[in-house]
């Protein structure tokens, strides 16, 4: 049987990963027009690849105390 917080979890960890991913593109000035100003592309990758950070941490350590408190 499918378990659908499991998969839900999973997916919200690979989807904030791909978000640090994005950001550190981003940085690289992969995915940002020429004339776009250095300065932008790295305050904007940076945040992008923060949240992204954030949001791995919060999801993977708050399902690691639901796990904890059932058993």
């Amino acid at each position: 049987m499918i378990n659908v917080a499991a998969l839900l979890r999973y997916t919200a960890l690979v989807l904030a990963a791909l978000a640090m991913v994005m950001g550190a593109v981003i940085v690289a000035g992969y995915l940002v027009p020429k004339y776009f100003p250095q300065q932008y592309r790295v305050v904007i990758g940076a945040v992008v690849f923060l949240y992204g950070a954030f949001r791995f941490t919060v999801i993977f350590f708050r399902g690691r105390g639901l796990r904890n408190d059932n058993e």
